[in-house]
């Protein structure tokens, strides 16, 4: 069967059938994955509504960002960013969080994060072999959108500003853009979403 359809003539021209440019999102959609037994979301679609709107080059910095997923656990991972080389797009994976929320890291991951630690009034204790971190609802939720979500949208800002879009900047570029929105942000968190240092 031939399933070739009529090409379009518009005022007298005949229209390209393939499209000559990639198509890319114009909103970013977010998406909720099940969390699976034992573990659980520490953040809701509202949270990062909520959280969008206190970023103010929010537009510019999500260009082609095409979808957030609360996602299902991956053990070791607090995100991930997938980039879509054909279409010049991402997707942030923000994965579900054991439902204690008490975790275990390694000294050279909790030095690296102590200051963000600190700033949401984190408890935990240093041992030996690791940090046992005792995170609360708010605490959990404070450190996702603040610095790994903020993680993530810099590595997918990184890839839409390089010439050579495999190219990129890598861990280093996406920890400073993280760590340089928190002290800006942080206020107007506090008043959306509460102190997470308070303990409620």
């Amino acid at each position: 069967m031939n399933r070739r359809t009529a090409t379009k003539v518009v005022n007298g021209k005949v229209q390209r059938k393939n499209r000559s440019q990639l198509t890319s999102c114009s909103q970013t959609v977010i998406d909720r994955q099940s969390a699976g037994p034992g573990y659980c979301h520490v953040l809701s679609k509202r949270d990062l509504y909520a959280f969008i709107d206190l970023i103010p080059d929010w537009n510019k910095l999500s260009q082609s960002l095409e979808r957030i997923i609360l996602a299902s656990p991956d053990p070791g991972d607090d995100a991930s960013l997938q980039f879509y080389y054909r279409n010049n797009t991402s997707s942030i994976e923000l994965y579900a969080w054991d439902e204690d929320l008490w975790i275990c890291l390694n000294h050279s991951y909790f030095e690296s994060h102590r200051t963000i630690f600190d700033r949401i009034g984190l408890s935990y204790d240093i041992g030996k072999e690791d940090v046992i971190c005792r995170f609360s609802e708010a605490q959990a939720r404070a450190f996702m959108l603040l610095h790994v979500f903020m993680h993530e949208l810099g590595h997918h800002y990184d890839h839409m500003t390089q010439k050579h879009r495999r190219a990129s900047r890598g861990e280093d570029y996406a920890e400073r853009f993280a760590n340089n929105h928190v002290a800006s942000l942080y206020p107007a968190f506090v008043e959306t979403f509460g102190d997470p240092s308070s303990g409620q």
